[in-house]
């Protein structure tokens, strides 16, 4: 952690020290600094131009082979047909084993309600 403070107060004098110089300096470090700034710009281009070389071969091979194989695409509403076709809720598997449903009901006592809508009414 102390390394971490370190690196940190070091950024922030070197940011205060760049602050620091003309604008004619800075200007002059900036040129320097813009081949690496290109460099950089320019690796990201290619890491998109690669990705989407990537996707142009491989998804018409992908569709054709999900043809040649006879492969069904699942569409929105083929899941919901499935789910509504299934026995019960869809969690009923899910929970303890000696899990049992309880149904309840709650009944307020009838001086409780009484008192209620007398504080609600104006």
């Amino acid at each position: 952690m102390d390394r971490l403070w370190r690196y940190y107060r070091s950024y922030q004098s070197v940011r205060g020290d760049v602050g620091g110089l003309p604008a004619w300096a800075r200007t002059v470090l900036l040129i320097a600094a813009a081949p690496a700034l290109a460099a950089i710009l320019l690796s990201v281009l290619a890491f998109l131009v690669s990705l989407l070389a990537l996707l142009l071969l491989t998804v018409p091979l992908y569709r054709l082979l999900r043809v040649v194989t006879g492969g069904e695409q699942a569409t929105a509403s083929a899941v919901v047909e499935s789910v509504e076709a299934s026995d019960g809720p869809v969690f009923d598997g899910l929970g303890s084993p000696g899990r049992k449903r309880v149904d309840a009901t709650v009944v307020s006592p009838a001086g409780e309600s009484e008192q209620q809508t007398e504080q609600s009414e104006p």
